[in-house]
């Protein structure tokens, strides 16, 4: 071009005219040069890339023919794989849902907020908890602006039909604002709205939950508009919510109403001595949960205009949503944490069992190796070849993996927490994504030493030699693979040793009843308007037909040969508890104690046989203890011990009641302390009084304590009370002891998979070690056989191997214990009354890991023992 521009220049056209019109007519045949160029480009890329493409078949050819070819050494690897990516993966799963989904169906479950409070009480320290009154929920709705949107909700079993097709269910009862605050839509109809919640004015309207709707109504749509029994009064079916939806809780929810249905007192809308509801909100865009915290606690003080210091130090804050009542993060997640960390043990002792059975054949194909490189394939290739072979392996044991997810995800979902709702498989798409991305880096970690250590060998070293030099080479690094594994499984032993001596130390908490002995029953009537609504007389009315039912049920059921004592309480351990203001004559005060109280029940005679309560000191209550009797109480030996701490606390008397002048019961009786709430509570004060003397105060349930099986009873129980009153919507029977249950979840939980997983990687550690041996055993077959030629007996011989064996096991002990001792600090809040650090802990560890370790070791000791020296002297 620059040539013919020239020539037009000599022609005639100026320089600029000369080049514009070489360039016209030479631009076809520069863009086709250039064409020319980007078509030789890329045939020459899809030449490489077919080339690329034909070498990984090659490749993977060829390490399908080797995972064929040894189908033992491949039936373990993949098993040992499939063991730690299938237990990662199920834990993942289980985390998944518990923290990093949310509620199901909840948009931008992270800007939602739960509600909590703290304050100081005088004599009982710091005292936090989720519930609320009404009021409060109106105060943070109209005046925190730190929010986006409040709402509040509540819980409570409902009885729902009518018969023998009456069933118990959670019922859910939230304000009209809760459903668009969580951004859900209904599957079918529609939610309540405003008018249908307004206070004094509620619609009795109900939105049924997704699985109720197909259990009991068959998925049928044209339930919407149609009338059901809900605690024996009617309910419009307005609505159906989404498939797996539970509001902000993970536990099921099977019908959800509005809130302004379950008031408990008269002045609901404005008391705040009345705590029944829970308020979760939406943080307003750009505002940090700590200053919307601020805000909330500024809104509720400015509202609170009362004399009660509690309350007005009171703090509000708002929590994740998965934090319990107190404000703090539950012990089932955060033992869930540790079992995702106690899992990538597992997959770390499984990559080196791996990785240790890969260099023991890597050692085998010695020569083949050397022969691929004297026939000139290159070490990238080589190296490529290697970790092809490991990823497939890995692969198939990430499939075989989704074999092991479901049981363990089922396991834990059903046996462990079952207080959670799981809407959806154990296996879904994140599970199944993080098994894929486990799945490949367990196949380049345990593929990537042996193949660089392939890859730098010598040729003519790895055509010479044979594998006993090459194995003594290897050892080194198999050996600090074996100790490894040895050092994690003691980690994993220590940490399931003690969640299992927290779960023992639980279950032998001192209750001071026989919770385990014990059944309680209650009844559900139809009721007819709420208590709150009720007349002075039509209250009486019902609590004189409650206690008539009683009282025939009790006289009833003590009939029964199968019971051995029975009794009704009201104010039941475990269950329901009151406080009415007590006073001692001549005492300004009652000093308070760190447990709180005094907390009363009102119990019939034969109570403290019933749950097994031992009386300390004078008499229990009898027969001529009821209403119009002299006014008697018992209290227990902490409250003795509080209140008359020098002398015998029989024959005072205390003031019960919050009249001018209440009445005074004499002290009859001291009985020993039990516990009312839980198993980590610090002894409250209780008293009883004979039942019929209570006032102001009730809820009774009818104690039985049988002869024999206490669950046989369960059925005979149901239907003597059914008997008693037909009417009866449903009874509900249960051992005093379930209501304890949810409190031995988190240790289990930990002791049950931490122990799984340490007996997991213990068997893994113990083939690892197995492996090893019994590798250099057969490496220095020549070893032996010369010293047996040279007078070595079997003892001897036997002793160097297990020498060595337990060589590996203690190197491997003492790092495992250093390892755990560090961190078990960090475990100690998750422990009950154990010591993180406890000596017969770690002890019982290293004893089980040594034995692991000798039996590991004795079978190749054996084998070694059976060589004879000439062959193998003549072999080698």
């Amino acid at each position: 071009m620059p040539i013919r521009a020239e020539q037009l220049e000599r022609e005639g056209l100026t320089p600029a005219e000369a080049r514009a019109e070489a360039r016209r007519r030479f631009g076809a045949t520069e863009k086709a040069r250039r064409d020319l160029m980007r078509a030789a480009l890329r045939r020459r890329d899809r030449i490489a890339v077919r080339d690329r493409l034909d070498a990984w078949r090659q490749d993977l050819r060829h390490a399908w023919r080797s995972v064929v070819a040894e189908p033992g050494f491949t039936a373990v690897v993949v098993i040992v794989i499939a063991l730690g990516v299938g237990a990662n993966a199920a834990m993942f799963g289980i985390l998944d849902r518990l923290l990093l989904q949310g509620p199901a169906h909840v948009r931008e479950p992270n800007r939602l907020t739960r509600i909590s409070y703290s304050t100081t009480v005088p004599g009982e320290g710091r005292v936090a908890d989720n519930t609320f009154g009404y009021v409060t929920y109106t105060t943070l709705r109209d005046n925190a602006r730190g929010f986006q949107g409040v709402a509040a909700y509540s819980e409570t079993p409902a009885v729902l039909g009518e018969g023998e097709r009456a069933e118990l269910i959670e019922a859910g009862h939230a304000t009209w604002d809760f459903f668009p605050l969580l951004g859900v839509r209904p599957a079918l109809g529609r939610f309540f709205g405003a008018d249908e919640d307004r206070p004094g004015a509620a619609q009795r309207v109900v939105v049924l939950g997704y699985g109720l709707w197909n259990r009991r109504f068959g998925g049928d749509s044209s339930v919407l508009g149609r009338t059901v029994a809900i605690g024996g009064e009617p309910y419009t079916v307005i609505g159906i919510v989404l498939r797996g939806f539970t509001g902000v809780e993970l536990r099921r929810v099977d019908a959800w109403m509005p809130m302004s249905l379950r008031h408990p007192t008269s002045d609901w809308p404005t008391t705040r001595h009345a705590q029944w509801l829970k308020i979760v909100a939406r943080l307003a865009p750009g505002v940090m949960a700590a200053d919307a915290s601020a805000d909330a606690t500024r809104a509720f003080r400015r509202s609170y205009t009362g004399d009660r210091e509690p309350l007005k130090r009171l703090e509000l804050t708002a929590n994740p949503l998965w934090y319990d009542a107190a404000g703090e993060e539950p012990m089932e997640v955060a033992v869930s944490r540790w079992l995702i960390g106690v899992s990538l043990i597992v997959l770390l002792i499984a990559c080196a069992n791996v990785a240790n059975l890969l260099l023991a054949r890597a050692v085998r194909r010695r020569r083949e190796v050397g022969v691929r490189l004297a026939l000139g394939i290159s070490r990238a290739r080589l190296v490529r070849l290697l970790l092809t072979e490991s990823l497939l392996l890995a692969f198939l044991g990430g499939a075989a993996a989704l074999l092991v997810v479901p049981f363990i995800g089922r396991l834990v979902r059903t046996t462990l927490l079952p207080m959670v709702q799981w809407s959806g498989p154990p296996v879904d798409e994140r599970v199944l994504a993080v098994a894929g991305a486990l799945t490949v880096l367990t196949g380049i970690v345990t593929g990537l030493v042996p193949a660089l250590q392939a890859g730098r060998r010598d040729v003519v070293g790895a055509l010479r030699s044979g594998n006993r030099e090459a194995g003594v080479r290897v050892a080194r690094t198999r050996s600090v693979l074996a100790m490894a594994q040895a050092a994690f499984s003691v980690l994993l032993l220590v940490g399931a040793g003690l969640f299992v001596r927290s779960l023992q130390h639980a279950r032998g908490v001192d209750l001071g009843l026989e919770a385990n002995r014990v059944l309680t029953a209650s009844g559900s009537w139809p009721e007819v308007g709420s208590l709150s609504d009720l007349t002075p007389a039509q209250r009486e009315q019902r609590r004189a037909r409650r206690q008539t039912f009683y009282q025939a049920a009790l006289a009833r059921v003590r009939r029964m040969p199968e019971v051995e004592h029975a009794a009704i309480a009201i104010g039941t351990p475990f269950h329901s508890s009151f406080q009415v203001h007590v006073s001692v004559p001549g005492r300004d005060s009652i000093t308070p104690v760190p447990g709180g109280g005094p907390y009363i029940q009102a119990v019939s005679p034969d109570y403290f046989m019933t749950v097994g309560l031992a009386v300390r000191s004078g008499r229990a209550f009898g027969s001529g203890d009821h209403n119009g009797s002299e006014p008697v109480t018992i209290v227990n030996a902490t409250m003795a011990n509080a209140l008359w701490p020098d002398g015998d606390a029989i024959g005072h008397c205390m003031e019960i009641g919050e009249d001018t002048h209440p009445p005074c019961f004499r002290i009859v009786g001291i009985v020993e302390d039990a516990h009312m709430f839980g198993l980590r509570e610090r002894q409250p004060m209780q008293y009883y009084i004979p039942l019929g003397q209570e006032r102001d105060f009730g809820g009774s349930r009818l104690l039985v304590r049988p002869r024999g099986d206490v669950e046989a009873m369960t059925g005979p129980l149901r239907r003597a009370l059914y008997a008693v009153d037909p009417s009866l919507l449903y009874v509900n029977v249960e051992t005093l002891e379930s209501a304890l249950d949810p409190q031995f979840r988190p240790w289990r939980l930990g002791a049950t998979l931490i122990g799984a997983f340490g007996l997991l990687a213990l068997v893994i550690a113990a083939v690892g070690l197995y492996s090893l041996i019994a590798y250099l055993v057969a490496s220095r077959t020549h070893e032996v056989a010369v010293r047996m030629a040279l007078g070595a007996r079997t003892h001897d011989v036997v002793g160097m191997v297990l020498q060595y064996g337990m060589r590996l096991a203690v190197v491997g002990l003492g790092a495992g214990i250093v390892m755990a001792f560090i961190a078990a600090p960090r475990l100690q809040d998750l422990l009950f009354r154990q010591s993180s650090r406890d000596p017969v802990v770690y002890v019982a560890a290293v004893g089980v890991l040594l034995v692991a370790a000798v039996v590991a070791s004795v079978v190749p000791a054996r084998r070694a023992t059976r060589v004879n020296p000439m062959t193998a002297l003549k072999s080698d």
